[in-house]
């Protein structure tokens, strides 16, 4: 049913938000470098209008817009998560692994990924897992983009709230 891919979608965008945020509870990664940081507020900004969607959804606002629902979700997936994302897939690797950005191209060239500790995840190992992270988001983002986009041209009613 289109409303529960929909609603699994908004899951799957947060719960990925979620784990891209406990890799970057290490701040050495991203402090100081503005690049990095806005990636960071990218994260942040689109989990919040995730799930104030969800709760829209949930709660059914959807009639006290002053728009239709599907537009609204449209413009937000594509004005500002894909969008958002676009950039911070750019913007992530590029300072994180290009030597011309302050970044390490390689994982033996980080001193924390020498050491054997078997619970320890090492620095360039977090830095990796945030852009592969980013990425994943980003196609869940434009999965629901799609979605949305087929519901304003198709001019479907058949929105999450709908049983």
């Amino acid at each position: 049913k289109a409303s529960d891919l929909i609603r699994l979608l908004k899951v799957l965008e947060t719960f990925v938000a979620c784990v891209i945020f406990a890799f970057l509870s290490n701040t050495s990664l991203y402090i100081d470098q503005p690049a990095l940081e806005w990636c960071v507020a990218v994260y942040s900004i689109c989990f919040i209008l995730a799930a104030v969607a969800m709760l829209m959804d949930r709660e059914e606002w959807e009639n006290r817009l002053p728009i239709s629902f599907p537009v609204f979700h449209l413009g937000l997936n594509f004005l500002l998560s894909v969008l958002l994302y676009i950039g911070a897939l750019v913007l992530w690797p590029l300072y994180q692994f290009d030597e011309k950005f302050g970044g390490q191209p390689e994982r033996s060239r980080d001193v924390s990924c020498q050491h054997r500790l078997t619970n320890y995840v090492c620095v360039w190992d977090q830095r990796l897992a945030v852009a592969i992270l980013t990425a994943i988001n980003l196609l869940i983002y434009v999965a629901d983009l799609v979605y949305w986009a087929r519901q304003v041209s198709v001019g479907t009613e058949d929105q999450p709230g709908d049983s």
